[in-house]
């Protein structure tokens, strides 16, 4: 598998800040590369859950002072859209603690993904990004479902190999037309994927091997378990698919778990390491196959496409290169529950995907 690689960045503060209200901390953030669900992100890591709302609340209101929802970037929008429906406004909203409004305070830089509030302009003129078409992502869906359905786990394991075949050719296929004529350029973007406790950095390496047979970089900041994925746009929204729904599974598969020693830490750290491990190993021999009879199948139509995926390949390094810099490091893992890593490579080789299922806890 591949390296997994982490955003070593300054943590060099704000300044003094003491004097700056909520609303003037949550904006100086902005402007230092932070987006709204980061910032709830790390509220949720170091807050008490009473203490949500009202950053929530203040984030709405701080879009409404800057005319956020007709002038940001459309995910930025997106962001918006989710808070408001997880902290609706109320007669009563609750006072930010002091506690709150120190986090604010304190948060350092983050890398710039997208222009900041100030330089916005009036008007939003962004167009959404082409995604993955829909009827293809009803089709990959239908065969989770079947994965899903089966009690045979090796129908399950060639069901979603199946998923992820389809999800590799309509990929090439994006690639000849977005990146066919020689002066376009491959359209990369970044986004962030939000790890929660516990076991933030064995999540981290779920993300990374699904993005690595799916084209998508994956770079994770240990500091605050943000992952920063940077690939074409249809890439990234079906790495966020994919991954989603096998940390869902995943998670279920660990709780149902009943072993000598299952709910130790150590156990469950090894579990979703060998759950990662042979997922990935899974949906990479899947999208090396698919790969090879997609480059068979476009050379007798377009010509070589090699130098197409090639294209894509290194302008995903090229945005990688451009936002993090030489400032990157390796970062490894070790495990103590051979037992651990045994049952979650078992519980990989039952996974498959239903995004549309509603997760039962185990």
């Amino acid at each position: 598998m591949g390296t997994n690689r982490t955003d070593i960045r300054s943590r060099s503060g704000f300044g003094s800040g003491d004097g700056l209200d909520a609303v003037a901390a949550l904006q100086r953030a902005y402007e230092s590369g932070w987006q709204p669900a980061d910032v709830l992100h790390v509220a949720r890591r170091g807050l008490a859950a009473v203490e949500l709302a009202p950053i929530g609340v203040l984030i709405l209101r701080e879009a409404n002072r800057s005319g956020a929802w007709a002038r940001a970037p459309l995910h930025w929008v997106d962001q918006l859209r989710t808070i408001a429906d997880t902290y609706p406004r109320r007669p009563d909203e609750p006072s930010l603690s002091t506690s709150a409004l120190r986090l604010l305070r304190q948060l350092q830089p983050l890398r710039m993904l997208c222009p900041p509030p100030s330089r916005w302009p009036q008007i939003r003129v962004e167009q959404a990004d082409v995604g993955t078409d829909a009827k293809v992502l009803g089709r990959i869906r239908g065969l989770l479902a079947k994965a899903e359905s089966t009690e045979f786990t090796e129908e399950a394991e060639t069901l979603t190999a199946k998923a992820q075949e389809l999800m590799t050719r309509h990929s090439v296929t994006e690639t000849l037309l977005s990146a066919g004529a020689a002066d376009r350029a491959v359209v990369v973007r970044a986004r962030r994927i939000h790890l929660d406790r516990p076991y933030s950095k064995q999540k981290g390496l779920l993300l990374t091997t699904v993005g690595e047979a799916n084209h998508v970089s994956t770079l994770y900041n240990a500091v605050d378990a943000i992952a920063t994925v940077v690939g074409t746009p249809a890439d990234l929204e079906r790495v966020d698919l994919l991954f989603t729904s096998l940390l869902v599974q995943a998670t279920q598969a660990m709780r149902s778990e009943h072993t000598r020693g299952a709910s130790s830490a150590a156990f469950r750290r090894a579990f979703l390491y060998g759950f990662a491990v042979r997922i990935g190993q899974r949906l990479t021999e899947a999208e090396k196959a698919a790969t090879a009879q997609a480059v068979v199948d476009a050379d007798a139509r377009f010509g070589d496409l090699l130098p197409l995926l090639t294209r894509r390949s290194d302008a995903v390094q090229a945005e990688v290169d451009r936002l993090f810099g030489p400032r990157l490091r390796s970062w490894g893992f070790t495990v103590s529950d051979l037992g651990g890593v045994a049952a979650g490579r078992s519980a990989a080789d039952a996974a498959h995907l239903d995004p549309n299922r509603r997760a039962i806890a185990g």
